[in-house]
């Protein structure tokens, strides 16, 4: 059972094939569940694009060449003008792939060698059925260039079970990869498809079921979170107060920087928090004071930003918050690291950590072990480079590790933000935020989640609970907004009760 309503599997290739296995094992023909792959691969494609159109079948050596062979017969069958094209007109040769070549040639279906010149031009629907998901790392030889041709020609592409070049199980693409406008999956949906840069390589996903018992269906290992999540926020108790509806308090901003702290409080009131309280310096407090008159802005004794001399004030305040947001705004002075540190040691509330709060760790993740509560870090790539010692690219190339690597390292609740945000916690599978748009890469969208997730862990909601379902909410409000690239952060925090009702309704 998912952790979540509204949260679906997503498995790896290994346990995918064993179920394949155990299922021939069981006395399902391999043959038959190729078949049956192709066939209903055939169906998805043919409704995907005009009837009768062209299209060129890329097979490769193995079991997925071999659903290749499949679809370039029903689809031949179906009145389309069919070619096959296999790196050095390679037959499959595994034997379920053999006997769908011979299937395909006694249909009159030959298989060419690739012509690359043809795939640069276009103008013809391509199946991608070169390599599946049992292959590891990039493209090779003619395979590769095959890719290189088709990336170039722009033409659409369908991908049988995943994108040549693509890993089904972390996303990652370490060479040249087919971009899919759609991929038919088999059995079960794959990891590497909801995770980028799998996730934008992938287009729409189409799950075929290929005739696999369903009580031999594996283990996932990891969850996808549909805007469904949203509906796992309690409601308020009717008979709450204030507190009881959920306190949340806010160490940030920084002269120049108030904005952060305005977004961050504004947004932790419109997801449901019934008291905010934001501990800012002196110097910005009337600014961040006229944000938002519904939230309370006491001003602290700093420097050139909130410094040790703050700790005293800011715990006080926390003895009545639920939970703490530290960081949006609160900017880079050396003086603040001390208080960052401080607090993260003596508050036993659960604490968001976000911005300029992770900038004062440095690559110390380790600081976070231990805390006498909870913790949930919201680093983007960027922020997550300098955590664990990388380089952006890095982390963008790998971010199913980079998420692992900063739950790991930390024992918090990593939320590493960005297409198919990922939240990792110790001790479960990760997951994986399916909504969420571009309309999310603007300024301020993160002090807005920060503050979403801070009033979240006030109302009670477990750590983990709290990040995905806050990240959904979030990415959702993002979405029904309403104004494309036009979308600033203050557009999202107002349409958080809409994001919130829809799934309520």
């Amino acid at each position: 059972m998912p952790p979540l309503a509204g949260m679906l599997p997503l498995f790896d290739a290994a346990a995918v094939r064993d179920a394949d296995a155990r299922a021939v094992a069981a006395g399902t023909p391999g043959e038959v569940l190729m078949e049956t792959a192709g066939l209903r691969a055939a169906r998805v494609i043919a409704g995907a694009f005009p009837a009768g159109s062209a299209v060129t079948v890329l097979v490769g050596p193995g079991n997925n060449g071999g659903d290749g062979m499949v679809v370039a017969r029903h689809l031949a069958e179906a009145g389309w003008d069919v070619r096959v094209q296999a790196p050095g007109a390679r037959a499959p040769e595994s034997p379920d792939g053999a006997l769908m070549t011979a299937r395909a040639a006694d249909a009159g279906i030959a298989i060419h060698d690739v012509d690359l010149n043809a795939l640069r031009a276009g103008g013809r629907v391509v199946v991608d059925a070169l390599l599946g998901t049992g292959t590891r790392g990039a493209p090779r030889g003619m395979v590769a260039e095959a890719v290189v041709a088709l990336r170039a020609s722009g033409a659409p592409v369908a991908a049988l079970d995943v994108p040549t070049g693509v890993d089904a199980d972390t996303g990652e693409a370490p060479g040249p990869a087919v971009r899919a406008c759609l991929t038919v999956t088999f059995a079960e949906e794959k990891a590497g498809l909801r995770i980028a840069p799998g996730r934008e390589l992938s287009g729409e996903v189409v799950v075929a079921d290929i005739g696999i018992p369903r009580d031999l269906r594996p283990e996932p290992c990891a969850w996808r979170a549909t805007r469904g999540v949203i509906g796992a926020i309690p409601s308020r108790d009717p008979a709450a107060d204030k507190y009881r509806a959920g306190a949340v308090l806010a160490v940030a901003g920084a002269p120049g920087m108030s904005g952060a702290a305005r977004l961050c409080t504004r947004a932790a009131l419109r997801a449901g928090a019934g008291l905010v309280v934001a501990c800012v310096p002196e110097a910005v407090r009337a600014e961040v004071a006229m944000g938002t008159p519904e939230v309370m802005v006491v001003g602290v004794p700093t420097g050139s930003g909130v410094s040790p001399r703050s700790l005293d004030a800011v715990m006080h305040q926390a003895s009545r918050a639920g939970a703490v947001v530290v960081g949006p705004g609160l900017g880079r002075d050396p003086g603040s690291a001390p208080l960052v540190r401080a607090l993260l040691a003596a508050l036993e509330l659960p604490v968001v950590l976000d911005a300029d709060g992770l900038w004062h760790l440095g690559d110390d993740l380790g600081a976070l072990r231990g805390r006498p509560g909870p913790t949930v870090i919201t680093p983007h790539a960027g922020e997550a480079a300098r955590l664990l010692g990388r380089t952006r690219e890095q982390v963008t190339a790998s971010r199913l590790q980079a998420a692992r690597d900063l739950c790991g390292r930390s024992d918090a609740v990593a939320l590493l933000k960005g297409p198919g945000t990922l939240v990792c916690a110790p001790g479960a599978l990760p997951v994986v935020i399916d909504e969420g748009s571009a309309v999310l890469a603007t300024a301020g969208s993160g002090d807005v989640l920060s503050g979403v997730l801070a009033a979240l862990l006030a109302r009670g909601l477990p750590p983990a609970d709290a990040a995905i379902c806050g990240a959904a909410l979030h990415a959702r409000a993002g979405e029904i907004a309403g104004l494309g690239e036009g979308t600033i952060a203050s557009d999202i925090v107002e349409a958080l009760p809409r994001a919130r009702m829809e799934v309520a309704a």
